[in-house]
């Protein structure tokens, strides 16, 4: 990686889910604006420039104002997945957008999901209970269901479709990754079908015996004050699902992870549950499960740091490597849950797009983090994690971790 020449962005070679660290480093110092041509878009890592894009309404996340856009094609497999994106937060015009947002922001702020702090804790519990026994325990099926559960209690899903739409979340994730093969999109966005008639299944059952959580709200808002249309809702609903499930997962994993390779860490958050969600931030700025950031599209010809970008190219705000700026970041190589500058990551984004389940996200970190590290007298990291492919983020198959219970829970 020595000269720009030698050097080639590749997200799916051996050894990058592992450590990709410095792949982001050579980006930072040589080539902080470089072309990535396998996904067919400009790669940012300066944290500044990253701020400075998200804020930045040239710069669109409407697949719209894509170059390479093409409407999907009319197929009866495709029908709901083009209606959902269609109407979804992600492409629909600002003042849409903004609409859409204020129907549901009064139901995560902090105060609102604070009630599923026990719903969190129990799921966890449940979790604890289903490991197996044994002196080393995979960790990476720990928190699969967890994130799930809690956005299943937030919308009251029947748990019948928990399995089904854990599938959902990642085909949903999967469909939207720079790149993508034709062959490979086509058979996520068809096997999506399935799961979006449940969605519909879920809908219909609520309008008629409505409740009292926030899918209800969402009907009543479409049936009643014409807040938002049915193909919104769909759209809604199903961004509800896809964010709020399989992006905590990792994020859990991989902060257990991170606190498992630094113990002084780790015992920082046994001896004081309030940094558990320092621990979540801290790993979100240092090792981030995303292999890339969000995707954008330029709507105007734009120069960055001298490099031209064209109306309509794709641009990819590498928060991975942001997270490890020393310009912005003391010591950006090491992980410190009480680090000075912690505040300056904004981990969840800015600007108009900044995660609507971002409190929910930290909840569940102040909950489960606690637990897990609790549930033990010990744990300790009984070896290096195994990665399996995915285009978009380092997913982890296995976490495993030596442990000895505490006699209550042998």
């Amino acid at each position: 990686m020595s000269t720009a020449t030698q050097f080639v962005f590749d997200p799916y070679s051996p050894g990058f889910d592992a450590d990709p660290a410095p792949t982001y480093r050579y980006l930072l110092e040589h080539e902080p604006v470089y072309y990535w041509q396998q996904g067919g878009g400009y790669l940012v890592s300066k944290y500044r420039d990253i701020l400075a894009i998200l804020r930045d309404p040239r710069f669109s996340r409407s697949l719209r104002d894509s170059r390479h856009y093409r409407p999907l094609p009319d197929i009866p497999e495709y029908h709901d997945y083009k209606v959902a994106l269609e109407n979804g937060l992600q492409m629909v015009s600002p003042a849409d957008h903004m609409r859409q947002r204020r129907l549901l922001n009064p139901a995560l702020t902090p105060k609102a999901v604070d009630w599923l702090r026990e719903e969190t804790r129990a799921r966890t519990l449940e979790a604890l209970a289903r490991l197996p026994d044994g002196e080393v325990i995979n960790f990476a099926p720990l928190v699969e269901l967890i994130p799930l559960q809690v956005i299943r209690r937030l919308l009251a899903i029947p748990a019948e479709y928990e399995d089904g739409f854990l599938q959902f979340a990642r085909g949903t994730l999967e469909s939207i990754t720079p790149g993508l093969e034709p062959a490979r999109f086509d058979a996520v966005v068809r096997g999506l079908a399935p799961h979006f008639t449940e969605i519909r299944r879920v809908i219909a059952a609520r309008r008629e015996v409505p409740g009292d959580d926030l899918l209800s709200a969402m009907i009543h808002a479409t049936d009643e004050g014409a807040r938002i249309s049915e193909d919104e809702l769909l759209g809604l609903v199903a961004t509800l699902i896809a964010a709020g499930s399989d992006t905590t997962v990792h994020t859990l994993r991989f902060t257990l992870l991170n606190l498992l390779r630094h113990p002084e860490q780790l015992e920082l958050v046994r001896r004081d549950p309030s940094l558990a969600r320092a621990a979540m931030e801290e790993t979100l700025r240092y090792d981030l499960f995303s292999k890339l950031g969000a995707v954008l599209y330029a709507r105007e010809d734009v120069e960055i740091r001298g490099v031209k970008i064209e109306k309509g190219a794709t641009v990819l705000p590498l928060t991975p490597a942001g997270g490890r700026d020393p310009e912005v970041f003391a010591r950006p190589d090491e992980f410190d849950i009480r680090r000075a500058d912690l505040p300056e990551a904004h981990n969840f984004g800015v600007g108009p797009h900044t995660c609507l389940g971002v409190h929910l996200a930290r909840l569940e970190a102040e909950v489960v983090l606690p637990i897990v590290l609790g549930y033990f007298e010990e744990l300790s990291l009984a070896g290096e994690p195994r990665f399996q492919p995915h285009p978009f983020f380092r997913v982890m198959a296995e976490l495993p971790v030596r442990v000895r219970r505490r006699a209550a829970a042998s």
